[in-house]
């Protein structure tokens, strides 16, 4: 018996030694016919393998010939060889041109990234798909070097001021130039919804802000939006829905230390010693002032939960002479302050068309439908309707017999210099500002012979305000 099983062991070894071989190979670049020491060699389906030798060299022993090896080196394209009756192997990788080839748009052109040496900052879709903004311009803030976004206040269409490596000019406008598609726009980031923009590129030296003239020395600002991907017709949606609210406060003063205060500063002038009793009563009298109720102006003008809801639609496809991209955006969003808010509709549409195999042609329209209610909190710019000043400083408490929360107080007016309360204040002033903006662009490109093409592109920009 123990002589049966040592010879179905021995016929075993020599069936697997039988099956199993040697083999050597050599890896090298397809272009440059360089060797690639390092490169990962591994037979598939198992964790044996090797790695080239500075020669760019391997050696390894594979159980039969229906196997296959798996080569991969970083920066170069996987390869699946399969193994059959050969023993020796001369294998060449291609590169990665997905990673090396990523375009950047420079004035009138597209560089590779690689070959890039100008200063440029870019962003793409995905690092803003999933930022829950209605400006594209707050989505890239902090995302740009060398580029400073500011919100003048926190209301809903809010102006936003971008500077690029700081402002160069001390009496004219520091604003970059936006360019849409090829297609120069005022304030493009303002009119744009975040899910239609494909990539942002921010020009920051002379070589390149020197195409566009004198107020390239502003930087410049290359919007290129997106296009439609020939294959199957795709249907997407992105929305976010949520609120906002006042994170901090400023610190008031209690009743009772108001009270004691309009006491102390009344001292010594008739006139508001005699305002100071028909308010507030006797100084007997201002303990009581200890247990009433305070009044949160700050609450009351910015302390709403403002919701917003954004909502993009959008239909992609074509084939391989025609590809499209419609996009159907809506956005609602009210302000913490009241009476504020925004609304915008933005409806867009882009073709690109191969007429021949030199020539193509393309156009993009866009429709934007805006409206900004409320005046802000400071855009007036005086002392008098500042809404927030109004808001800190206006008496922590009511007074009279049956006051209302939304009465005005002639007295606290004439006494404090000017202090309105508040929640008339705001809503006082009426304000809503309108904007309904057209821009078409389009091109026309041909394709003299290989390496000179001959582009045009014209646009349209109407901005009706």
């Amino acid at each position: 018996m123990k002589q049966i099983s040592t010879i179905f062991l021995w016929l075993v070894v020599s069936f697997y030694f039988a099956q199993s071989k040697n083999i050597t190979g050599k890896i090298t670049d397809d272009v440059s016919g360089e060797v690639l020491p390092g490169v990962s060699v591994i037979i598939k389906g198992t964790q044996t393998g090797t790695s080239t030798d500075n020669q760019g060299k391997f050696s390894l022993s594979v159980p039969n010939k229906k196997s296959s090896l798996i080569i991969s080196f970083v920066g170069y394209i996987p390869q699946e060889v399969p193994i059959g009756n050969k023993t020796d192997f001369d294998i060449q990788l291609s590169q990665d041109t997905k990673a090396l080839d990523e375009v950047v748009v420079v004035g009138y052109a597209t560089v590779n990234k690689r070959d890039l040496t100008g200063s440029v900052s870019s962003i793409g879709a995905k690092q803003m798909k999933d930022i829950p903004l209605t400006n594209a311009a707050e989505a890239i803030t902090g995302r740009l070097a060398g580029v400073r976004v500011t919100t003048s206040e926190g209301a809903p269409g809010a102006d936003i001021q971008i500077r690029i490596r700081g402002g160069g000019s001390i009496t004219q406008d520091n604003s970059p130039i936006y360019i849409v598609d090829g297609i120069q726009v005022e304030n493009a980031l303002n009119f744009i919804s975040p899910q239609d923009i494909e990539s942002i590129d921010v020009l920051k030296d002379a070589s390149t802000t020197a195409i566009y003239g004198a107020r390239g020395a502003n930087g410049v600002v290359i919007i290129t939006t997106k296009t439609g991907k020939g294959g199957k017709t795709t249907v997407s949606y992105n929305g976010s829905v949520g609120y906002r609210e006042i994170f901090k406060k400023m610190d008031v003063m209690a009743p009772y230390d108001f009270v004691r205060w309009q006491y102390e500063r009344s001292r010594g002038d008739v006139n508001l010693e005699k305002s100071f009793l028909e308010q507030y009563g006797a100084w007997d009298n201002l303990n009581q002032y200890k247990t009433t109720q305070a009044i949160d102006w700050q609450e009351e003008v910015f302390g709403r939960q403002a919701q917003y809801q954004n909502h993009n639609f959008n239909i992609n496809g074509g084939n391989s002479n025609t590809s499209y991209n419609l996009s159907l955006t809506s956005n609602n969003e009210q302000g913490i302050l009241l009476e504020s808010g925004f609304k915008r509709n933005i409806a867009s549409f882009k073709l690109d068309h191969k007429a021949t195999d030199k020539l193509k042609v393309g156009f993009n329209v866009r429709f934007n439908d805006q409206q900004v209610d409320g005046a802000g909190t400071t855009t007036s710019g005086t002392k008098s309707t500042n809404r927030l000043r109004h808001s800190v400083q206006y008496r922590p408490l009511l007074v009279g017999v049956n006051p209302d929360i939304e009465d005005f107080d002639e007295n606290l007016y004439v006494s404090s210099g000017n202090l309105v309360n508040p929640i008339i204040m705001t809503q006082a002033e009426y304000r809503k500002g309108y904007t309904k903006a057209l821009n078409l662009s389009g091109y026309l490109s041909y394709e003299i012979f290989k390496g000179l093409t001959f582009r045009t592109t014209f646009g349209f920009d109407n901005n009706d305000q």
